[in-house]
């Protein structure tokens, strides 16, 4: 049986399947993994993660529970070392100036990836990883798009036709998301920095783990300056905003 290894948030796992029925999966987590195959040489290691058996009606389902077991795999080998917080982050495809996005599940993270990531370059849908010094750690991992019944189908940014990133991103601007479908437009609200960080705290992974999380939070923030809360019904109504916080590509 074959393995695989996909990268993200500065770490790396091994994917390893059970059987040679698991191992059929693997073109499969090939295609949706595209961006994440190219394993750079200074990346933690994050040990394995399994590739169960299943059938052929089990497919979906499968990779679903592989993302979110690989995510967590990730997420553990760097908890405390960096800011990662549950958010889908956008690029400008020339300087590299990133917009964040902060949301719980189901709140349109990953439909406003898909929706503009084919105007700025795509990171990640789900989770943000940051550096104290604004620099951010691309997860390009595939999106996770709902279905109209079932499991998520783990889709390629390739198959969507998002840009990759060929800059070094970097924190520009950060909003807080609540989709609210009757919103005709965009209600944005200035967050003053204190009221930011509290709101931010619960959507991030670890942070209890980092020392002086609060400080470095705030360090962090302090130069992107307002955190706006945002309330939308459509990704497509948020475009003026990302123009205006990171700029027109």
């Amino acid at each position: 049986m074959s393995e695989l290894r996909v990268h993200g948030l500065g770490a790396a796992v091994t994917l390893q399947p059970q059987t040679d029925a698991a191992a059929e999966l693997l073109p499969d987590v090939e295609t949706a993994w595209a961006w994440c195959l190219e394993v750079p040489n200074d990346v933690v290691d994050a040990g394995e993660v399994a590739i169960p058996d299943h059938t052929l009606d089990e497919r979906a389902g499968t990779m679903q529970r592989l993302t979110q077991s690989i995510t967590q795999s990730l997420i553990r080998a760097r908890a405390g070392e960096l800011f990662l917080f549950h958010a889908a982050a956008l690029c400008h495809p020339r300087t590299g100036a990133t917009v964040m996005a902060v949301a719980p599940g189901g709140t349109g993270k990953t439909t406003l990836a898909k929706t503009l990531g084919t105007t700025y370059a795509y990171l990640s849908d789900e989770t943000t990883a940051i550096l104290d010094d604004g620099r951010i750690i691309p997860y390009p991992k595939p999106l996770s798009l709902r279905a109209a019944e079932g499991p998520k189908i783990e889709t390629s940014p390739v198959q969507l036709g998002l840009l990759r990133a060929s800059v070094d991103p970097w924190l520009a601007g950060v909003i807080l998301l609540t989709r609210d479908p009757n919103a005709t437009i965009p209600d944005v609200l200035e967050l003053p920095l204190l009221d930011a960080m509290a709101a931010m705290a619960p959507e991030s992974s670890s942070m209890s783990k980092m020392s002086r999380p609060l400080h470095r939070l705030r360090d962090l923030l302090a130069p992107v300056e307002p955190v706006l809360r945002v309330t939308y019904a459509e990704a497509s109504q948020l475009d003026e905003l990302v123009d205006q916080l990171i700029g027109t590509p």
